[in-house]
């Protein structure tokens, strides 16, 4: 009879312990991989917010003469809805972030953008423009909102300008760069655990003293304004001095002068233009106020002897009946030329039956 072998039972062992070492060891190999992609989600995610961030700094510098008020909205508006609150397609279209952007950041989170109004002397000093960007965990996003690990990769990729509502203190937005209550603001609700934010801003008061195009300020200039073009004013020019024109000046409607004077009065410069009590229109001629009417001052008539204000007598001499004769001038009401006119000798005249009657009649002219 031949001998029988036994066999060995470690073979069997040997395979079980086998298998559960290579279950191990790609479990390990999975859970790693895992963690690498979460890690490049949060990495993805923090860059995405530090662009976002950029942009909206970018926003400020734009947009800061209106949000500080020193220019009103266009007529065709600032490319917001609400400039306060903009979004990323508005950004987009401005032209502060590439076409493509992602709506949101890989890790899902929601984001907002929140412009805070400005405080303190901005028309005149110049003021510091906030804005809060910030992405908040939402639905499934909440279970990893606490987790430690992915804040802190979150924060690393924002390079030190992030914030976060830490599980430990909720209470606060904290971060290299930013530390706020939670809300920052009271019109803003609270912030859950998990939130990522970043502060853009912008300081105005460099530019403050600059004067804008559409400026609603009321600018004070303490030299000399040169213009090499037209000036052109939708409501009153006012000057406390002299204005002078190298060229033709033209009104497009009537042309108020109120400076006063009086007809005869010395003036100081031949060419001024002025206005007497009764409105009418005064230049200076010859160093003397001078009334800017036409040439002719009138005329009248003096008698060798008698009044010029009764006229009985001149139109008892007249050959036909004429009672409104009058033989003062009519625009003094006196026997003499305005002021500015001299009167000049147009005829002399009388009646043979009365030659101790002589009759002058004078038109005055410039």
């Amino acid at each position: 009879m031949k001998a029988l072998k036994r066999q060995s039972g470690f073979a069997l062992l040997e395979l079980i312990v086998a298998m559960l070492l290579a279950s191990l060891l790609a479990l390990w190999g999975a859970s790693a991989w895992m963690q690498q992609a979460e890690d490049a989600s949060a990495q993805a995610s923090g860059v995405w917010l530090l662009t976002l961030k950029k942009a909206v700094d970018q926003m400020l510098v734009r947009q800061a003469d209106l949000l500080v008020g020193i220019v009103q909205p266009e007529s065709q508006g600032s490319g917001y809805r609400d400039i306060w609150r903009p979004t990323i397609a508005e950004l987009v279209a401005a032209g502060h972030l590439s076409k493509g952007f992602p709506s949101r950041p890989s890790v899902g989170y929601e984001p907002w953008i929140r412009i805070f109004a400005p405080s303190g002397p901005c028309l005149t000093r110049g003021c510091k423009i906030e804005a809060l960007v910030w992405a908040q965990p939402v639905g499934a996003q909440m279970r990893h909102a606490t987790d430690s690990s992915r804040l802190g990769k979150l924060l690393i990729a924002l390079e030190g300008q992030g914030a976060s509502v830490h599980p430990l203190v909720p209470g606060r937005i904290k971060g290299a760069a930013l530390d706020r209550s939670n809300p920052p603001s009271p019109e803003l609700a609270a912030f859950p655990v998990g939130t990522i934010a970043a502060l853009s801003f912008y300081d105005s008061t460099q530019y403050a003293h600059f004067v804008r195009r559409d400026d609603v300020r009321d600018t004070s200039l303490k030299g000399k304004l040169d213009v090499a073009q037209s000036i052109t004013s939708q409501t009153e020019l006012v000057a406390a001095g002299a204005v002078r024109a190298g060229a033709r000046v033209s009104a497009g409607e009537y042309l108020q002068v109120g400076a006063l004077a009086t007809v005869g009065q010395t003036c100081e410069a031949d060419g001024l233009i002025a206005r007497s009590g009764d409105g009418s229109l005064l230049s200076c001629h010859q160093s003397r106020w001078q009334s800017s009417g036409a040439s002719f001052g009138g005329a009248f008539l003096t008698h060798s002897w008698r009044s010029c204000h009764r006229n009985q007598h001149l139109v008892e001499l007249l050959p036909f009946n004429y009672y409104g004769l009058e033989m003062t001038n009519p625009k003094t009401g006196e026997c003499n030329c305005p002021a500015g006119f001299s009167p000049q000798l147009l005829a002399v005249w009388r009646y043979p039956q009365h030659e101790i009657d002589e009759y002058r009649s004078f038109i005055c002219l410039r």
